[in-house]
């Protein structure tokens, strides 16, 4: 009986060694498969940030010529949006070399100082959105309490840009978009709300995928693009979470928290 049973254990040990060899060997191919897409759109962004550089500037120095030489409006509303077009452009290259080239790796951490990265984020973007009659506000709970965290700068700022930049895109004429900071003993948190059309939450893990479609209460005639599923992808290197709320009529929030960095 003894024998019996050691012969059944080492035959369901066989075939457990067998069955994971086999599963590592399937899943060699989809690996690599992945590593090389990953390469490519890390090369291909690569090449493609530089000439959009370019094209950018030049769009630019056009929308101001434009206006000097006092245009035709028709034209220089043209140029304007061209402007518009190729910072978005731009912007989607820089996702697309952060979520392939993995710039949160943490060899490349460091202290960071939220509330400065915020402010950094909202000049950036107050110009663009005072185009389009929108305010862009920056509060921060305790100005003592030091909100930094330890991670990637670079990937942070790009998280919480494309996190103003949905806000943006779906907010209306006239509108608020907030980017408030707050910190607790142990966590940080971010929260970019906005005052447009609003969202079901019970949508948010769909807004994290590529490419996802905003619902028919949207008022932005985009897809979110690769940037909320970009923004998931950061939170998680760095060891946070992202909560949704809102409700359609009433905008909505996005919520990042992270671990808090040592106080200063």
């Amino acid at each position: 009986m003894e024998a019996l049973l050691i012969a059944e254990l080492a035959g369901v040990a066989t075939a457990a060694c067998a069955a994971l060899l086999l599963s590592r060997r399937a899943m060699r191919p989809m690996v690599d498969a992945l590593t090389t897409q990953r390469d490519f759109v890390a090369d291909a962004s690569h090449e493609l940030r530089a000439p959009l550089t370019v094209l950018h500037t030049r769009a630019q120095l056009l929308a101001r010529r434009a206006t000097r030489d006092e245009l035709p409006t028709e034209w220089r509303t043209q140029l304007d949006e061209l402007v518009t077009d190729t910072r978005a452009l731009a912007g989607i290259v820089e996702d697309l070399l952060l979520a392939a080239a993995s710039e949160h790796d943490s060899d490349r951490t460091e202290p960071v100082d939220l509330t400065a990265l915020c402010h950094e984020v909202a000049d950036s973007v107050t110009a663009h959105a005072a185009t389009r009659g929108i305010t862009v506000e920056v509060a921060v709970t305790d100005p003592a309490a030091a909100p930094s965290v330890h991670g990637v700068r670079p990937a942070l700022r790009r998280a919480v840009f494309a996190l103003v930049d949905n806000a943006l895109q779906h907010e209306k004429q006239g509108g608020t978009v907030t980017i408030a900071i707050s910190r607790t003993a142990d966590r940080v948190a971010v929260t970019v709300a906005d005052t447009g059309a609003g969202l079901d939450p019970r949508d948010a893990q769909r807004f994290f995928r590529r490419f996802a479609h905003g619902d028919g209460h949207s008022t932005a005639t985009r897809p979110h693009g690769i940037g909320l599923a970009l923004v998931r992808a950061v939170v998680d290197a760095h060891h946070g979470s992202i909560a949704v709320d809102g409700a359609p009529g009433r905008g909505s929030e996005f919520t990042i928290t992270l671990p808090a960095g040592h106080r200063q």
